[in-house]
């Protein structure tokens, strides 16, 4: 298994401003190659865009302004209804949409677990979740899997995440479990044009105050995630404006 702990915050915040941006930019990418994968569908089948659609296509451009205002913190007229803390049921929303783009029902099977009776306590921060989300189903598939599971559990502390998938090829299981020993030993990913997925989820993790776990066995690729909750995510970031 491999656990990536917490550093401490100065040296947290004097060497990871370049791998900041770095990862932003690569999950930035990852969140339009998404739309662009779906325009490309709607052409293939020569398919005029519906009204469903169009809506669909709303909350992706306000996904997107959500995370750019998130990672630069900037306030600006035409930002009144993005996506912060928001109901579990938002970002359940959400997950759902990336799994129909990137793990179609015709050749994965998915399921989704919630070990919780959601209540007005079940937030979550948005733009940390979606691109932890993001990267893992986006990995999913380039995994080639067939089957995942992804559980979800609240408690007073916050969410925690557990996902499952099993995978059909060795070669992809392989070159995980290389991106994962590369991270553990904290390679610098700065040049690399691939293998910024599971840094970015460390990474996101981290700056919230939660943590990320990733193991590989029996065929099978598993993720443990923790999310703190509003209190703690708060005091974490103005903890770091102070250093």
């Amino acid at each position: 298994m491999f656990w990536f702990k917490k550093k401490d915050l100065k040296e947290h915040n004097l060497g990871d401003h370049n791998k900041r941006e770095r990862l932003f930019f690569h999950d930035i990418i990852n969140q339009t190659h998404g739309l662009i994968l779906f325009f490309n569908q709607r052409q293939s089948i020569n398919k005029v865009i519906s009204v469903e659609e169009i809506k669909m296509l709303e909350k992706e451009v306000r996904t997107l302004q959500s995370l750019i205002k998130d990672h630069f913190q900037y306030k600006h007229k035409n930002l009144p209804n993005t996506y912060d803390w928001v109901p579990f049921s938002i970002a359940e929303i959400a997950v759902k949409s990336l799994i129909q783009t990137y793990l179609p029902a015709e050749t994965v099977q998915t399921f989704i677990h919630k070990d919780f009776k959601e209540d007005e306590t079940s937030v979550v921060y948005f733009p940390v979740f979606y691109r932890i989300f993001n990267n893992l189903i986006k990995n999913m598939s380039e995994a080639k899997t067939n089957e995942v599971h992804i559980h979800f559990q609240f408690n007073e502390s916050g969410l925690t995440i557990e996902t499952r998938n099993q995978n059909n090829s060795n070669q992809e299981l392989k070159k995980i479990s290389d991106e994962l020993s590369q991270l553990i030993l904290d390679k610098n990913f700065s040049n690399k044009a691939g293998g910024l997925g599971l840094e970015s989820i460390h990474h996101l993790a981290l700056e919230c105050g939660g943590k990320f776990e990733s193991e590989i066995s029996n065929n099978c690729w598993i993720n443990r995630i923790f999310l703190p909750g509003p209190s703690i995510t708060t005091q974490v970031i103005e903890q770091k404006k102070a250093v």
